[in-house]
Order: structure tokens, then sequence, then C-alpha cells
């Protein structure tokens, strides 16, 4: 079982993010709230996103995907999900950037830290904390969310329910001293 870092940082804190890209490269967020179901992101999974949205599973309406394109490719993407089952150490009006991914040609470009930063941006006002979640072995995740002023608030595991890990949950089981 892999060893997960949690990390957050309050509402009104400062974000150290440098948030500028390299040229060519933008960022767009979707929200299903907002826009309906994806239309630049792969259907599956993302839709399955818009359907938690709508069914109200989560604890509040702020899901969403900063994406980060080059010219017209996606290279770049963090989801924002409020508060579920699968976290039960946020609070209702957390929100968590996860499901993070970096085109590997795209990497060590500052992309996580950009997308990191504009969350914030467009999120600003939504959230009580904004919460991240990286396998502590993912030394490149840890680098940028500790360079944008993130606090460990713990370690923890993915837990698995009735022998399922899909139908576990990320529990802090030791929280930052």
């Amino acid at each position: 079982m892999s060893r997960h870092l949690f990390y957050r940082i309050d509402a009104g804190r400062p974000v150290a993010c440098d948030a500028a890209l390299p040229p060519g490269y933008r960022v767009e967020t979707w929200r299903p709230q907002r826009d309906g179901l994806p239309d630049r992101l792969p259907y599956r999974p993302f839709a399955i996103w818009w359907l938690f949205d709508r069914l109200g599973l989560f604890a509040n309406r702020n899901a969403g995907v900063a994406m980060i394109f080059d010219g017209q490719r996606l290279v770049h993407r963090s989801l924002v999900t409020p508060r579920w089952y699968r976290f039960p150490d946020m609070g209702a009006r957390d929100l968590q950037i996860g499901d993070t991914w970096t085109e590997p040609e795209h990497r060590g470009r500052g992309l996580a830290k950009a997308a990191i930063g504009a969350i914030h941006d467009q999120w600003a006002g939504q959230y009580e904390r904004m919460w991240y979640l990286t396998e502590a072995s993912n030394e490149a995740s840890v680098r940028a969310i500790e360079a944008c002023g993130y606090a460990l608030a713990g370690t923890g595991e993915r837990t698995r329910r009735l022998g399922l890990s899909a139908l576990g949950r990320f529990v802090i089981t030791e929280p930052a001293g």
C-alpha cells in the first residue's frame, strides 16, 4: 500500500505559485455547474464528475478542472473536487486538487504550479481550505505543492472497501506535528 501526503492551505493565505506559463500555453477551466458535459476533456472520467455534481454527491457545487493547452493540445489537467465520501477529512466548504496529470514531454516547465495558481484565482472565495493529495514517492508533485505554500497536514493511505480500492477512502492516519 502506498503512502500518501495530504497538504492544505487555508482560504486567504497567499499562494506562492509562480503562475507564469511558458509562451504558447494557455489555461482554461471547466466547471460542471457552468459548462455542462465536458467537451475539451476526455468524456471518461469527466462525465462522471459532471454526474456527481448533478446528483449532489459532492458537498458543494464547486467541482471543476484547470486545463493547460499547448496550441489545441491538452498537456496538463488538475481536477478540483469538493468533499465527497472518498475524502472524509475535508470540510463541507473545502476543495481538493487531485488527479493531476502532465503530458510527459511537457513536464518540468512549471505547468502544475501554473495550474495551482490558476485554480486559486478561479476558485477564490469558494472554499475554506484547499487540499492536495499526492503519493509520497512523487517528488515532483511534492516540490510543486510545497513551492506554492501548502503545509503538510498529515500522511495517510487509501483504504479498501469490500476488497476494492475504487470503493475505498483516502484517510489521514498520522497528522502532521
